[in-house]
């Protein structure tokens, strides 16, 4: 086999004696990733240097600066994202001296100077400079040298041997040969977290669709609504229907069948022009005259996508069930909000499109009759992605725990959806038994297992931890 040796503009060839470490280690996690292991650009990647010194992944034994002092890591300190040194919260003893401060982490020493730090104050602090390798004297703003201690003879070879595996397999996800090792109550705890980590995302979302639709939470969960009615294909299509027709404008007639239906069909820019049936005609008939009323302009009928989809799931049927609804609905969905039992809101979701919709999927000739009314799944469709998201959003703009709590047990009562994520980790022995540990799958794999985020994984971590525990195989 090949071995590539592809390095960064500012790295040095790495020593042949640790080449023929990691070549005695690589297979020890069951890989076979050779030629990736020997590319410095994974093992000596910076964030896995950060992770490796955060977790104590390191040998510690008589540890000292470069000039010679002995150095204790009392606490490591915690990474972090933003400008200045890596690791703040620090606590370090240097031949007996305490000092409380951040560390700053290079591949090598010289990095310090190339980064600028030398004149940023920032760094003043740094009680800590770790390296992979000290090839230069650095100093700090303020003319001191920082205590520097070098790593490259303290890294287990087997937590790059598993860091090159996790970022180069071919696995659903990067970590699939190695997940069913990993405590199931330590993968729920993590689930727990990524589940807050997606509601606290969306929130972001749906709180600026509540800015800009000037602070209205009626308005925001009609919004919502339709956007989740449209799931997945149509989403965008109901979105800007949701902004040509405001919620005010459907209040009004919200106890005429006829003009509602006329309203949505008409705005969304789905009323045939030369209809040939009666109730298409009435329909068309009523737009026109709403629209001058009110000054209503139609969203393009382009944006709506009929292709590769049941005719129960079309967006004629969806809009005449919705229809349907709201004609029963409490004003500005208020009924919704009330209810915490998953089953009775299916209930409640649960409109049928009667009359002309009974053996119509579209304006056009008749098919055979079948009850359209919002089936179970699409119910839970609505629930998950427009009444729990309203309602954790509308939590923290109010500052209101039982909201976003309430949510939360939504979430946990709410069956999970069947999709290719959760099915792909319920083979791997990870089950989505609600809907709130779904959404948190989804979260792992599209946030952290698509990004090859395993250093900010808490599997990945763990793994990485008992990499070296693994006894190496002769």
């Amino acid at each position: 086999m090949a071995v590539s040796y592809r390095r960064g503009k500012d790295e040095k060839p790495v020593t042949m004696q640790f080449e023929r470490e990691v070549l005695e280690h690589v297979d020890v996690m069951g890989s076979s990733t050779t030629e990736a292991v020997l590319d410095p650009a994974f093992p000596y990647g910076e964030e896995l240097l950060q992770s490796l010194w955060e977790a104590g992944l390191y040998d510690a034994h008589d540890l000292r600066t470069t000039d010679g002092r002995s150095v204790e890591v009392v606490k490591a300190g915690r990474i972090q994202r933003n400008s200045g040194p890596d690791l703040h919260d620090a606590l370090v003893r240097i031949d007996g001296q305490l000092w409380a401060g951040t560390v700053e982490i290079h591949l090598r020493a010289s990095a310090w100077d190339a980064h600028g730090h030398q004149h940023d104050p920032a760094y003043n602090n740094v009680v800590l400079h770790a390296v992979h390798t000290h090839d230069a004297d650095v100093r700090t703003a303020n003319g001191t040298a920082p205590p520097t201690v070098e790593l490259r003879h303290r890294l287990d070879p087997r937590h790059i041997a598993l860091h090159n595996e996790l970022m180069t397999g071919q696995g659903w996800v990067p970590c699939a040969a190695h997940i069913g090792r990993v405590d199931p109550a330590r993968t729920s705890i993590w689930l727990e977290h990524l589940l807050i980590e997606r509601m606290e995302r969306r929130t972001l979302e749906t709180e600026a669709l509540y800015r800009q639709l000037n602070n209205d939470p009626a308005e925001t969960f009609h919004h919502l609504l339709l956007r989740a009615l449209g799931a997945p294909v149509n989403t965008e299509a109901f979105a800007m229907l949701a902004h040509a027709l405001p919620l005010r404008n459907l209040l009004k007639y919200r106890a005429d069948p006829l003009r509602l239906e006329a309203l949505l069909f008409g705005q969304a820019g789905l009323l045939p022009q030369d209809p040939q049936e009666e109730h298409p005609r009435r329909l068309l008939e009523e737009y026109r005259s709403l629209a001058g009323l009110h000054g209503l302009r139609p969203m393009p009928a382009a944006a709506w996508k009929f292709g590769r989809m049941r005719p129960a799931s079309f967006p004629t049927v969806r809009l005449a069930q919705w229809a349907a609804f709201f004609s029963c609905s409490a004003p500005g969905y208020s009924d919704l909000l009330d209810i915490d039992d998953p089953a009775i809101l299916r209930a409640r979701l649960g409109a049928e499109a009667t009359g002309y919709w009974s053996d119509h999927y579209g304006f056009g000739p008749a098919t055979r009759p079948v009850k359209k009314r919002i089936a179970e799944g699409t119910a839970d469709r609505l629930v998950l992605n427009a009444i729990v998201p309203f309602l954790f959003a509308m939590g923290r703009v109010r500052g209101d725990g039982t909201l976003m709590d309430r949510a939360l047990q939504l979430l946990e009562r709410l069956p999970a959806e069947m999709n290719s994520i959760t099915a792909g980790f319920e083979k791997l022995g990870v089950v989505a038994t609600h809907a709130g540990r779904g959404q948190a799958l989804v979260e792992l794999r599209t946030r952290y297992c698509q990004e090859r985020r395993c250093l900010n994984c808490a599997i990945g971590s763990h793994l990485q931890k008992s990499a070296g525990s693994v006894p190496a195989r002769t």
